[in-house]
């Protein structure tokens, strides 16, 4: 299926302060019936797909999913997958792209943690309305399903992200502040992330249960979102300090289903694809992602169509990634470019696929059957399973690698984790997750905002810059919040 959003926009109330956490209520909206609140939630979607159309606001800030171009781009400067020495090659790469290369080239990126935590809590408590104000409404059990349905999983996708990327991995008590109730405008105090788990996996495991089919406009309510949502909660839960000893087998179960009748992808064009598109739209039911958003969203960092990338001919892959493909891996044509200029060899990144035209300059794709399949492989390998594991990954290979029939050998996890970081780079913090998780170093070559020399920046293996700064100016300066552990006051 293949369609627009349906269009209803409305602007909410603004208050004046920073204050991302005190999610004040609909300011004079007044919702009547279910399909006001339909209305509401449909608004959320239109509002960030249609750039021609007014963001609708909640709180202090515009509401929009936290990895649009911009922040996917900065993400990519964090994780080990960007030469960033060529960073400034481009024509396109101007004083504000500098700016932000400085911030994120030794990992202190102040304003990629703002627009996160920001864009994630609006989110958050924009739901939290459509969801009490739902539950006022007589409504069928397939309106109640579809709209609350929804609403759950975009919050809950949220509240994930923001322990993603602002928990300390190994630190339980530092978990992320949470409110689920509009008519509460006083902040939560930093709950444990044992707790944001449990919170979590109720309320989509909740969702799960749910009968109602999907309706053309959702977008998470789909079983496959669900399902490889639940997947990727378990895996990540199961390496911190908020583990439990069924984490890994539940991951196994959720991706197991999502990729029952899943075949890998063969071919380099299908790869090129998934990550381009000539027109505003979404699909739920793509046979290879449970859900790919093509929106209209204009770049604020490099060029207004083509973002740092241009026309995929300016940002070049680290060469530790490219070092890892095969010479005939299908994925080398489809998401990369190799030039040859009088001797000197770049090799640019396609992905995703952009261009100087046409309404489209931003794609989302999330929860690629792939991404699935490498996870039920770990899960497996992590069990102990790792006869199954490794017969999973060398036919995954063979439909990446033509002519592929080498066997993993003995290192089957280590091979399953260089096939993620292969099949996974420049996708929405994927990389940066598992460097988290994985307590991955990182050693690289960069410039430096003082001099403009060329410097060696590390990261050591579970260092507190995997967790990002909770923002000063934001919460810290409104709400008694503790920052996270090796991050001074930034005022």
């Amino acid at each position: 299926m293949k369609t627009s959003v349906f269009v209803l926009i409305f602007v909410l109330g603004l208050i004046s302060c920073k204050d991302y956490l005190n999610l004040v209520p609909k300011n004079q909206r007044v919702v009547l019936n279910v399909e006001d609140v339909k209305s509401e939630l449909l608004a959320y979607w239109a509002g960030h797909t249609y750039a021609f159309l007014p963001l609708p606001s909640y709180g202090p800030s515009a509401l929009s999913l936290p990895f649009y171009n911009d922040i996917n781009a900065q993400l990519c400067l964090y994780e080990d997958n960007l030469d960033v020495l060529h960073f400034k090659d481009h024509s396109d790469i101007n004083t504000e792209c500098m700016n932000l290369y400085y911030e994120s080239v030794d990992w202190k990126g102040i304003s990629l943690a703002a627009s996160i935590w920001t864009n994630c809590y609006a989110s958050i408590g924009f739901m939290n309305s459509i969801i009490d104000d739902l539950a006022k409404m007589n409504s069928t059990q397939v309106e109640f399903e579809t709209i609350n349905g929804e609403a759950k999983l975009i919050r809950a996708w949220n509240i994930f992200k923001l322990l993603q990327f602002f928990a300390p991995y190994g630190d339980n008590k530092l978990g992320i502040p949470l409110n689920l109730s509009s008519e509460n405008t006083t902040p939560g105090k930093r709950y444990t992330q044992t707790y944001i788990y449990d919170v979590l996996i109720k309320e989509v495991e909740e969702v799960a249960a749910y009968t109602s089919a999907s309706e053309r406009w959702n977008f998470f309510y789909t079983p496959d979102f669900v399902k490889s949502f639940l997947a990727e909660i378990y895996m990540f839960r199961a390496g911190s300090a908020a583990a439990q000893t069924t984490d890994w087998k539940m991951a196994e179960k959720y991706s197991e289903e999502v990729i029952a009748s899943y075949i890998p992808e063969d071919n380099a064009e299908i790869l090129t694809d998934l990550f381009s598109s000539e027109n505003v739209s979404y699909i739920t039911d793509n046979p290879y992602c449970a859900l790919k958003l093509a929106t209209a969203r204009f770049c604020s960092i490099g060029n207004q169509f083509t973002g740092i990338w241009g026309l995929n001919n300016a940002q070049q892959v680290d060469e530790g990634l490219w070092s890892l493909y095969d010479a005939n891996d299908i994925r080398r044509n489809a998401w990369f470019r190799v030039e040859d200029n009088n001797g000197i060899i770049s090799r640019y990144i396609a992905k995703p696929v952009v261009s100087s035209w046409g309404p489209v300059t931003d794609i989302l794709v999330l929860y690629r059957k792939a991404d699935l399949y490498l996870l039920n492989a770990e899960a497996k390998c992590r069990q102990g399973n790792e006869l199954a594991a490794a017969r999973m990954l060398e036919t995954f290979r063979a439909a990446r690698i033509p002519g592929y029939n080498i066997s993993v050998g003995n290192n089957v996890l280590d091979e399953i984790l260089k096939e993620r970081r292969k099949e996974l780079c420049f996708e929405y913090g994927s990389r940066w997750l598992d460097m988290k998780r994985l307590g991955i170093a990182c050693t690289r070559k960069g410039y430096s905002k003082e001099s403009e020399d060329v410097q060696t920046y590390t990261l050591e293996a579970n260092d507190y810059r995997y967790a990002l700064p909770i923002p000063a100016d934001i919460e810290l300066d409104y709400n008694n919040i503790s920052q996270n552990p090796g991050w001074t006051n930034f005022n």
